[in-house]
């Protein structure tokens, strides 16, 4: 779980930074921001090519010293190579990536800057994942902080007081990337050597390039929307879609949580006996806290986040009407959420390598959705959110109805069905009422949440509590 922290640390910069930059930014600017990131975050798994899935596959079981820093340099030379070429490729066709992403727009020079992240971040990537791989949670996230806070505090200076924009955003990316780099490179120094082992070089490729589909499957799922949209309907709707995008990313911080502490409790107790019983009530415990989640954001962070103070929002006016887009994502989140519980099975079976046809498949029918709803039936933004949710049902149900060939778990279908009719009720409420009284009626829906479970037949708040105590007691045997 510490190690989560990592990635959710650096989910909530996002979500800090979004007033500043929206107060300064236009649409477009800020529409080219969130087409860059989401092309760095790609770049990233080209740039790792499944080295970071091979390096701790072959240096975790690893306990002889000399042997560990073999591995640790055979990875880190090819590191080492692979970033100055692929840099310096990225840097002979600036010119066309930046034309293809960003078109004509004036920031598709600051494409360079861009460049630089990626090598700066290609070389501190396995420095930092070293910490983590020798068990040092409090190095590993001091660093991690040691970057968001850098980060964060850039900005203001950059962004908000000098007004330096998207290139701003850049250069305080580049500071902070070099101080991750820098904290972590004593694993450097004390592991490094010009040793080459081109056997165990294969064998850690062998393993880990399988590994890169699945992840990129996943991120053209996350991202690839942004593109979509860009090419359909322009980069300033890029810009507020992002926008209430952002807000979505509450429910994908609650995920990610759950995915780091999940993965090592259900491996831990799947040799108890009634361990499926166990995770098919986490499943539903899961689902209504998640419930909650959204009916909470979706229903009271628009009002909210528009309020006018002295002039100031944190959601202008010209970015408002990307709100619209919040309930359509914290729901895909939160069907995401469901895929991750429903990887059970792949993983006590052993059978990991299903995972690229789960997750193609969610990346299919969300290219499929996106090209047809915004291509040929011409709808506006919400078909991003609308071919999101459907991407994580489809990969959801495949995964559910595959894992049940080999590792049947008798989820509470019936409680499960129950809570969305409710779900369904509060959250469509509202919706119909004047606008003067929808956001009283809101609140009141988001309170009666928990009530209302004991009455719909899902679970009572005594439930609730006594099913937590008696994970947490289970997870303790």
């Amino acid at each position: 779980m510490v190690y989560g922290l990592g990635n959710i640390l650096n989910r909530t910069l996002t979500f800090l930074l979004l007033p500043l930059y929206i107060n300064v930014m236009t649409p477009s600017e800020y529409g080219a921001l969130n087409l860059i990131y989401p092309f760095l975050a790609l770049m990233n798994v080209v740039y790792m090519y499944g080295l970071d899935a091979g390096f701790m596959r072959f240096f975790i079981p690893e306990k002889e010293t000399g042997r560990r820093r073999e591995i640790f340099s055979v990875v880190y030379i090819s590191i080492l190579f692979s970033t100055m070429v692929i840099t310096a490729l990225l840097f002979m066709f600036e010119t066309s990536l930046s034309s293809l992403i960003l078109g004509d727009d004036p920031a598709a020079g600051l494409f360079a800057l861009a460049f630089i992240i990626l090598a700066v971040d290609g070389l501190a990537f396995m420095p930092v994942l070293y910490y983590r791989s020798i068990q040092k949670p409090v190095r590993y996230v001091s660093i991690i902080f040691s970057e968001v806070l850098v980060n964060l505090s850039l900005n203001v200076l950059f962004v908000g007081f000098w007004g330096w924009g998207l290139k701003g955003v850049l250069i305080a990316n580049i500071f902070s990337s070099s101080i991750k780099l820098l904290f972590a490179f004593p694993s450097v120094l004390q592991n490094f050597s010009l040793q080459w082992n081109i056997k165990l070089w294969k064998d850690i490729l062998r393993f880990g390039l399988p590994t890169v589909p699945a992840v990129l499957f996943a991120m053209v799922v996350a991202l690839g929307d942004r593109f979509m949209i860009k090419y359909f309907l322009g980069q300033e709707v890029v810009g507020i879609y992002s926008a209430g995008y952002k807000i979505g990313v509450v429910m994908a911080l609650v995920v990610t949580a759950f995915r780091f502490a999940w993965h090592p409790f259900f491996l831990s107790i799947s040799d108890q006996k009634n361990a499926k019983e166990t995770f098919a009530r986490i499943l539903t415990l899961y689902l209504i806290i998640g419930s909650f989640i959204f009916l909470l954001v979706s229903l009271l962070a628009p009002p909210v986040l528009t309020y006018s103070f002295n002039g100031m929002a944190i959601i202008t006016p010209a970015f408002a009407d990307g709100l619209r887009i919040v309930p359509y994502i914290l729901l895909a989140y939160l069907f995401q959420g469901v895929y991750v519980n429903l990887v059970v099975g792949m993983y006590i079976k052993k059978k990991t390598y299903l995972s690229p046809l789960f997750t193609g498949a969610g990346m299919i029918i969300n290219l499929t959705t996106n090209i047809l709803l915004l291509g040929y039936f011409n709808y506006d933004f919400t078909a991003a959110g609308i071919a999101a949710i459907l991407s994580y049902v489809g990969q959801s149900l495949l995964l559910y109805l595959v894992s049940r060939r080999f590792y049947t778990i008798d989820y509470e279908l019936g409680k499960i069905v129950r809570l969305a009719i409710l779900v369904a009720v509060l959250f469509l409420t509202p919706q119909v009422l004047e606008q003067d009284t929808r956001l009283l009626v809101s609140l009141v829906m988001v309170v009666a949440f928990f009530p209302a479970l004991s009455l719909a037949g899902v679970m009572t708040t005594t439930e609730i509590r006594s099913a937590a105590t008696q994970l947490l007691n289970r997870r303790s045997d």
